[in-house]
């Protein structure tokens, strides 16, 4: 299992779009030379925009789908626990969030699916509240 990480930071006033054709240069660079020391990996991508480069992993290392993933569903996770804790002053070790979609725009948090201590935090915020993404 290789996880690579490899690739710029965005910068402030910096799109994922810009970020794109940079990281993709370093991503399949990187590809490659796993590829040159590595029979047959499994790769998890973490690079942004992440999306975009699992697709640029898969085709420069002709791997199957199934063995190049990305690691982002974590990240939006805690990040929407976070945002949840922040609103509600619960602790994040009592909140479980449920997002679905891509990294980033497509991402949609499931509020009706994500409680503090068992309970739907639709239960427990304002419904204008519990909407809001």
């Amino acid at each position: 299992m290789v996880v690579l990480t490899a690739g710029l930071a965005r910068k402030p006033g910096m799109s994922r779009d810009d970020l794109l054709k940079k990281n993709e240069e370093i991503v399949a660079a990187c590809t490659a030379g796993i590829m040159k020391y590595s029979k047959n990996p499994y790769i998890v991508v973490v690079t942004n925009p992440l999306d975009a480069m699992c697709e640029v992993a898969r085709r420069v290392s002709k791997l199957p789908k199934n063995k190049v993933v990305g690691m982002a569903g974590i990240l939006d996770t805690a990040r929407m626990r976070a945002f949840i804790s922040m609103e509600t002053g619960y602790a994040m070790s009592n909140i479980h969030a449920t997002v679905l979609g891509g990294h980033g725009d497509t991402m949609v948090p499931l509020p009706r699916y994500s409680t503090i201590a068992g309970v739907p935090i639709t239960e427990l915020l304002p419904p204008r509240r519990s909407r809001r993404s």
